[in-house]
C-alpha cells in the first residue's frame, strides 16, 4: 500500500501526542527533562486540543495502512509588524518526525512539503524552524537559510 498524506484532525490527538513524545526522547537527553512524561502528555493534549480549534496548530500526517508513519507540526503567530515583515505574521514549523523504520524513504520530505504549502498557502512570507543536524540538508533544499540574529533566555 502506499502513503498517503493528509491533516491531522482532533480524533488524531492520542497519536500527535505520542509522536511528540517519541520525537522529544529522539532528539532530547535524559537529563535535560524537566517534567515527567504524564505531565507533558497533559500539557501536550491541552495545548493540541485547543489551538487545532483556534487553527492555531496545523499537523499532516503520513499514513500508511492506517498506520501513522510520519508527522508534522506547523504553529501560527503574529509579531509586532516591521520593515521586513510587514503584517508580522510568523508560522513556526516544528516536530517532522518519521518512525525509524519507515526512514529514507522520502516520506519525511514529502510530509515537509506538505506542511511548508500549508504555510505558504495561508499567505505567510516568514517560515521559520530549528533544524537537527540530520534535517538541515532537507531544509536548504526548499531555500532555508541559516540566522543567527536571536538570542534565547530559559527561565525556570
Amino acid at each position: 500500500m502506499t502513503t498517503s498524506f493528509r491533516k491531522a484532525y482532533l480524533n488524531d490527538l492520542d497519536e500527535l501526542v505520542r509522536l511528540r513524545i517519541d520525537f522529544l526522547k529522539e532528539v532530547q537527553a535524559a537529563e535535560t527533562r524537566q517534567y515527567s512524561e504524564e505531565e507533558l502528555k497533559t500539557s501536550l493534549r491541552e495545548y493540541l486540543y485547543k489551538s487545532m480549534q483556534n487553527d492555531e496548530f496545523v499537523a499532516w500526517l503520513a499514513v500508511n495502512n492506517n498506520e501513522i508513519v510520519a508527522t508534522s507540526g506547523l504553529c501560527f503567530f503574529q509579531i509586532t509588524p516591521g520593515f521586513t515583515l510587514i503584517d508580522g505574521k510568523i508560522a513556526y514549523i516544528l516536530n517532522i518526525y518519521t518512525l525509524p523504520k519507515w526512514r529514507g524513504k522520502g516520506i519525511g520530505k514529502q510530509i515537509f512539503n506538505c506542511i511548508l504549502q500549508e504555510a505558504i498557502s495561508r499567505g505567510y512570507k516568514r517560515i521559520s524552524l530549528h533544524a537537527s543536524d540530520d534535517g538541515r540538508p532537507v531544509y536548504e533544499k526548499f531555500g532555508f537559510r541559516s540566522t543567527s540574529d536571536e538570542m534565547e533566555l530559559r527561565l525556570p
